[in-house]
Protein backbone atom coordinates (compact mmCIF):
# COMPACT_ATOMS: atom_id res chain seq x y z
CA UNK A 1 0.00 0.00 0.00
CA UNK A 2 1.18 3.44 -1.08
CA UNK A 3 1.49 6.02 1.83
CA UNK A 4 -0.84 8.71 1.67
CA UNK A 5 1.92 11.45 0.90
CA UNK A 6 2.73 8.38 -2.00
CA UNK A 7 -0.64 8.29 -3.64
CA UNK A 8 -0.83 12.41 -3.43
CA UNK A 9 2.62 12.66 -5.09
CA UNK A 10 1.11 10.25 -7.74
CA UNK A 11 -1.54 11.80 -8.25
CA UNK A 12 0.21 15.16 -8.73
CA UNK A 13 2.44 13.57 -11.68
CA UNK A 14 -0.39 12.30 -12.86
CA UNK A 15 -2.19 15.63 -12.90
CA UNK A 16 0.98 17.56 -14.07
CA UNK A 17 1.71 14.42 -17.15
CA UNK A 18 -2.24 15.44 -17.85
CA UNK A 19 -1.10 18.79 -18.10
CA UNK A 20 1.67 18.64 -20.10
CA UNK A 21 -0.17 16.83 -22.58
CA UNK A 22 -3.00 18.88 -22.82
CA UNK A 23 -0.23 21.55 -23.39
CA UNK A 24 1.05 19.51 -26.15
CA UNK A 25 -2.31 19.49 -28.00
CA UNK A 26 -3.00 23.18 -27.22
CA UNK A 27 0.62 23.76 -28.70
CA UNK A 28 -0.32 21.86 -31.85
CA UNK A 29 -3.63 23.40 -32.32
CA UNK A 30 -2.03 27.02 -31.88
CA UNK A 31 0.80 26.26 -34.30
CA UNK A 32 -1.72 24.60 -36.43
CA UNK A 33 -3.78 27.88 -36.49
CA UNK A 34 -0.56 29.87 -36.93
CA UNK A 35 -0.04 28.23 -40.16
CA UNK A 36 -3.47 28.52 -41.36
CA UNK A 37 -3.48 32.25 -40.82
CA UNK A 38 -0.35 32.42 -42.59
CA UNK A 39 -1.26 30.67 -45.43
CA UNK A 40 -4.85 33.02 -45.85
CA UNK A 41 -2.56 35.85 -45.41
CA UNK A 42 -0.27 34.57 -48.38
CA UNK A 43 -3.06 33.61 -50.52
CA UNK A 44 -5.07 36.87 -49.63
CA UNK A 45 -1.15 38.65 -50.93
CA UNK A 46 -1.00 36.31 -54.06
CA UNK A 47 -4.85 37.17 -55.01
CA UNK A 48 -4.49 40.84 -54.72
CA UNK A 49 -0.83 40.62 -56.95
CA UNK A 50 -3.17 38.46 -59.45
CA UNK A 51 -6.06 40.76 -59.23
CA UNK A 52 -3.69 43.80 -59.99
CA UNK A 53 -1.87 42.18 -62.72
CA UNK A 54 -5.11 41.07 -64.19
CA UNK A 55 -6.04 44.89 -64.26
CA UNK A 56 -2.65 45.84 -65.81
CA UNK A 57 -3.32 43.63 -68.18
CA UNK A 58 -6.68 45.22 -69.07
CA UNK A 59 -5.42 48.53 -69.72
CA UNK A 60 -2.47 47.38 -71.66
CA UNK A 61 -4.86 45.84 -73.69
CA UNK A 62 -7.02 48.32 -74.50
CA UNK A 63 -3.73 50.84 -74.96
CA UNK A 64 -2.78 48.61 -77.80
CA UNK A 65 -6.44 48.95 -79.57
CA UNK A 66 -5.99 52.63 -79.13
CA UNK A 67 -2.33 52.56 -80.38
CA UNK A 68 -3.64 50.76 -83.26
CA UNK A 69 -6.21 53.69 -84.05
CA UNK A 70 -9.06 50.82 -83.22
CA UNK A 71 -11.90 53.42 -83.68
CA UNK A 72 -14.08 50.68 -81.87
CA UNK A 73 -12.24 51.40 -78.17
CA UNK A 74 -14.33 52.01 -74.95
CA UNK A 75 -11.82 55.46 -73.81
CA UNK A 76 -14.19 55.26 -70.72
CA UNK A 77 -12.61 51.88 -69.80
CA UNK A 78 -9.44 52.60 -70.71
CA UNK A 79 -9.58 55.44 -68.19
CA UNK A 80 -11.30 53.59 -65.71
CA UNK A 81 -8.79 50.55 -66.33
CA UNK A 82 -5.84 52.98 -65.90
CA UNK A 83 -7.17 54.64 -62.40
CA UNK A 84 -6.96 50.80 -61.50
CA UNK A 85 -3.01 50.67 -62.08
CA UNK A 86 -0.43 51.19 -59.90
CA UNK A 87 0.97 54.23 -61.91
CA UNK A 88 -2.46 55.95 -61.00
CA UNK A 89 -1.38 59.10 -59.16
CA UNK A 90 -4.75 61.85 -59.91
CA UNK A 91 -2.42 64.38 -58.21
CA UNK A 92 1.01 63.59 -59.55
CA UNK A 93 0.94 65.58 -62.52
CA UNK A 94 4.09 67.09 -64.21
CA UNK A 95 2.96 70.57 -63.60
CA UNK A 96 6.00 72.29 -64.94
CA UNK A 97 6.28 70.01 -67.83
CA UNK A 98 2.55 71.26 -68.80
CA UNK A 99 3.62 74.67 -68.32
CA UNK A 100 6.40 74.06 -70.97
CA UNK A 101 3.98 72.39 -73.08
CA UNK A 102 1.68 75.22 -73.30
CA UNK A 103 4.05 77.97 -73.30
CA UNK A 104 6.12 76.38 -76.46
CA UNK A 105 2.27 75.91 -77.88
CA UNK A 106 1.81 79.71 -77.45
CA UNK A 107 5.25 80.71 -78.75
CA UNK A 108 4.62 77.88 -81.56
CA UNK A 109 7.61 76.24 -80.95
CA UNK A 110 5.72 73.19 -81.88
CA UNK A 111 8.61 70.79 -81.70
CA UNK A 112 9.28 71.51 -78.32
CA UNK A 113 5.59 71.92 -77.77
CA UNK A 114 5.49 68.02 -78.52
CA UNK A 115 8.18 66.86 -77.19
CA UNK A 116 6.96 68.02 -73.47
CA UNK A 117 3.36 66.76 -74.62
CA UNK A 118 5.17 63.08 -75.42
CA UNK A 119 7.08 63.23 -71.89
CA UNK A 120 3.60 63.23 -70.36
CA UNK A 121 2.11 60.87 -72.10
CA UNK A 122 5.09 58.69 -72.05
CA UNK A 123 3.90 58.36 -68.29
CA UNK A 124 0.22 59.14 -68.27
CA UNK A 125 -0.94 57.90 -71.74
CA UNK A 126 -4.85 59.38 -70.81
CA UNK A 127 -3.80 62.84 -70.70
CA UNK A 128 -6.56 64.59 -72.17
CA UNK A 129 -4.51 68.24 -72.29
CA UNK A 130 -1.15 66.47 -73.83
CA UNK A 131 -3.35 64.65 -76.79
CA UNK A 132 -4.82 68.00 -77.44
CA UNK A 133 -1.50 70.08 -77.56
CA UNK A 134 0.06 68.00 -79.49
CA UNK A 135 -3.24 67.35 -82.36
CA UNK A 136 -2.42 71.46 -82.96
CA UNK A 137 1.33 70.70 -82.85
CA UNK A 138 1.04 68.25 -85.24
CA UNK A 139 -1.16 70.14 -87.36
CA UNK A 140 0.69 73.24 -87.52
CA UNK A 141 3.72 70.62 -89.12
CA UNK A 142 1.36 69.35 -91.37
CA UNK A 143 1.76 65.98 -89.91
CA UNK A 144 -1.52 64.46 -90.98
CA UNK A 145 -0.94 61.23 -89.48
CA UNK A 146 0.05 61.79 -86.01
CA UNK A 147 -2.26 64.70 -86.01
CA UNK A 148 -5.45 62.15 -86.68
CA UNK A 149 -3.85 59.87 -84.25
CA UNK A 150 -3.99 62.63 -81.63
CA UNK A 151 -7.15 64.32 -82.77
CA UNK A 152 -9.07 60.94 -82.74
CA UNK A 153 -7.65 60.49 -79.21
CA UNK A 154 -8.44 63.39 -77.87
CA UNK A 155 -11.98 63.00 -78.74
CA UNK A 156 -12.45 59.87 -77.67
CA UNK A 157 -11.33 60.63 -74.17
CA UNK A 158 -13.51 64.38 -73.98
CA UNK A 159 -16.84 61.94 -75.20
CA UNK A 160 -15.99 59.37 -72.54
CA UNK A 161 -16.36 62.22 -70.48
CA UNK A 162 -19.32 64.03 -71.94
CA UNK A 163 -20.87 60.24 -72.28
CA UNK A 164 -20.73 59.97 -68.63
CA UNK A 165 -23.30 62.71 -67.75
CA UNK A 166 -24.57 66.36 -68.70
CA UNK A 167 -22.99 68.38 -66.02
CA UNK A 168 -25.96 70.05 -65.30
CA UNK A 169 -26.33 68.61 -61.18
CA UNK A 170 -24.30 66.41 -58.93
CA UNK A 171 -26.65 63.09 -59.97
CA UNK A 172 -25.90 63.96 -63.60
CA UNK A 173 -22.33 65.11 -62.86
CA UNK A 174 -19.39 64.19 -65.14
CA UNK A 175 -17.43 61.63 -64.14
CA UNK A 176 -13.83 62.17 -63.80
CA UNK A 177 -10.63 59.91 -63.02
CA UNK A 178 -8.79 63.06 -62.33
CA UNK A 179 -9.35 66.45 -61.70
CA UNK A 180 -6.52 67.72 -64.43
CA UNK A 181 -9.96 66.08 -66.68
CA UNK A 182 -12.29 69.00 -65.58
CA UNK A 183 -10.17 71.93 -66.76
CA UNK A 184 -9.07 70.01 -70.27
CA UNK A 185 -12.76 69.40 -70.34
CA UNK A 186 -14.16 72.73 -70.14
CA UNK A 187 -11.08 74.50 -72.15
CA UNK A 188 -12.08 72.42 -74.85
CA UNK A 189 -15.48 73.51 -74.78
CA UNK A 190 -14.89 77.10 -74.07
CA UNK A 191 -15.12 77.39 -70.57
CA UNK A 192 -12.83 79.09 -68.07
CA UNK A 193 -13.22 78.36 -64.27
CA UNK A 194 -14.71 80.98 -62.09
CA UNK A 195 -15.18 79.35 -59.12
CA UNK A 196 -14.82 76.35 -57.46
CA UNK A 197 -16.41 74.78 -54.52
CA UNK A 198 -16.76 70.75 -53.18
CA UNK A 199 -19.74 69.54 -51.92
CA UNK A 200 -21.31 66.20 -50.42
CA UNK A 201 -24.56 64.53 -51.21
CA UNK A 202 -25.43 60.72 -51.17
CA UNK A 203 -22.48 59.86 -49.63
CA UNK A 204 -20.49 61.21 -53.09
CA UNK A 205 -18.08 64.05 -53.66
CA UNK A 206 -18.26 67.00 -56.39
CA UNK A 207 -16.83 69.83 -57.94
CA UNK A 208 -18.90 72.57 -58.60
CA UNK A 209 -17.34 74.74 -61.55
CA UNK A 210 -19.16 77.97 -62.04
CA UNK A 211 -17.81 78.68 -65.19
CA UNK A 212 -17.72 81.40 -68.29
CA UNK A 213 -17.74 80.96 -71.83
CA UNK A 214 -14.25 82.90 -73.12
CA UNK A 215 -16.40 83.90 -76.49
CA UNK A 216 -19.58 84.72 -75.46
CA UNK A 217 -19.98 85.29 -72.09
CA UNK A 218 -22.26 82.95 -71.14
CA UNK A 219 -21.86 81.76 -67.64
CA UNK A 220 -23.13 78.21 -66.70
CA UNK A 221 -22.58 75.55 -64.04
CA UNK A 222 -21.31 72.13 -63.94
CA UNK A 223 -20.69 69.16 -61.54
CA UNK A 224 -18.20 66.99 -61.81
CA UNK A 225 -17.97 63.40 -59.15
CA UNK A 226 -14.55 63.14 -57.70
CA UNK A 227 -14.87 59.54 -56.33
CA UNK A 228 -12.39 57.85 -57.93
CA UNK A 229 -9.86 60.37 -57.40
CA UNK A 230 -11.08 60.96 -53.68
CA UNK A 231 -11.28 57.25 -52.99
CA UNK A 232 -7.63 56.93 -54.28
CA UNK A 233 -6.35 59.55 -51.62
CA UNK A 234 -7.80 58.01 -48.86
CA UNK A 235 -6.47 55.00 -49.48
CA UNK A 236 -2.77 56.73 -49.21
CA UNK A 237 -3.65 57.99 -45.88
CA UNK A 238 -4.22 54.23 -44.63
CA UNK A 239 -1.35 53.24 -45.91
Amino acid sequence: MYSRKRRGNMLIEAQMKGIKGENKILTIYRLFAIVLMLLILTGNIFAGEDDQLKKTSDYQTLLKRVMSFDRTVDFKALRLSYAETQDYNPYGDDKAKKAEMFEALRNKQYEKAVSSAQAILEKKFVDIEAHFVSSIAFREMKNAGRYNFHHFVTGGLIDSILDSGDGKTPETAFVIIETGEEYALLGIIGFEVVRQSLIKSNGHSYDKMETKHRKTGETAIFFFNVDIPFNWLNKQFKK
